[in-house]
């Protein structure tokens, strides 16, 4: 892995807290509580990047319509293609 990601903690903290402040979350439960915020959090972040990725090679790369001008039929189309492999 050539590239680290970095989370910005005070932004963390800060969302942290508001989601403890309106869940009721008990002391004691803080550090689990944190841990499956981040965890929510990295997993989201690395799905998107990777969809970016499969979405720049499939669409971005052809010399054919790009991926904001095809049509939803014809991107359907082109995702059935693309599970055929």
């Amino acid at each position: 892995m050539t590239e680290r990601t970095f989370i910005d903690p005070e932004k963390f903290a800060l969302s942290f807290s508001k989601t403890v402040a309106e869940g009721n979350v008990p002391v004691s439960e803080y550090v689990d509580k944190a841990k499956e915020q981040m965890l929510a959090y990295l997993t989201a972040y690395y799905l998107v990047q990777d969809f970016d990725k499969n979405e720049s090679k499939n669409f971005g790369s052809r010399e054919d319509k790009k991926f904001s001008d095809l049509s939803f039929n014809e991107l359907l189309t082109r995702i059935a293609q693309l599970n055929k492999y």
